[in-house]
């Protein structure tokens, strides 16, 4: 298995935000690694997105060991290539189109693209692709995956946008067949407090362990 969808797959969950403030996004960052999250998704959604992330990935490697920082809705070429000259570490997209993974592939960018669809899903397996994310994934339910996973043998699932972060609403997603879920505005507020984000990322990953 690629060992950033192991990683994916161990942690269980991938926390993803973005923020116009780099302090913001610094202190958010911290909080979640100090919690033992060690693979997030930087949301590429405002003016500030490449300069944050290209100031976090810089910080990182002292600041933040093994951390792998990946950036989300990444929807098109030039987007994908100036993340990837930053060292995003992978790339999340909310679409799924043959330019885009093909791009990748030629790049060698990890890239996760959203599907909605069998026929996107297809697309990413034709391409050799082996982890896909689900998206919205509250639109589709949580029997979806369980239901299209036959056809895809050795294709990974992550189910994004609509999960809560409560243990109870994840199970179910794994229960449906995902092995990890992308958790938002339900896990990282805007009203940062960064003791309380810890705490709470730390009972999470450790109620999700026990299972």
């Amino acid at each position: 298995m690629n060992p950033i969808i192991q990683k994916i797959k161990d942690q269980k969950i991938v926390p993803l935000f973005y923020n116009e403030s780099f302090e913001f996004s610094k202190n958010t960052v911290k909080a979640l690694y100090e919690a033992g999250i060690r693979v997030i998704e930087y949301t590429n959604r405002g003016i500030q997105a490449l300069e944050n992330f290209t100031k976090l990935k810089d910080i990182s490697t002292t600041e933040f060991p093994e951390l792998l920082l990946g950036i989300g809705t990444v929807k098109n070429i030039k987007e994908m290539d100036d993340y990837a000259n930053a060292k995003a570490d992978f790339i999340i997209t909310p679409v799924i189109s043959e330019e885009l993974v093909k791009h990748s592939v030629s790049k060698n960018i990890n890239l996760i693209p959203g599907c909605f669809t069998p026929s996107d899903v297809n697309l990413a397996f034709q391409n050799g692709l082996r982890l896909v994310k689900i998206f919205p994934a509250d639109a589709l339910g949580k029997n979806y995956i369980k239901s299209i996973q036959p056809v895809f043998p050795g294709m990974n699932f992550m189910p994004t946008g609509g999960v809560n972060a409560d243990v109870e609403d994840i199970n179910e997603w794994f229960k449906g067949g995902a092995i990890a879920v992308g958790l938002g505005s339900s896990l990282v507020k805007s009203d940062l407090n960064e003791e309380k984000l810890t705490e709470k990322v730390k009972n999470l990953l450790q109620q999700l362990n026990e299972n």
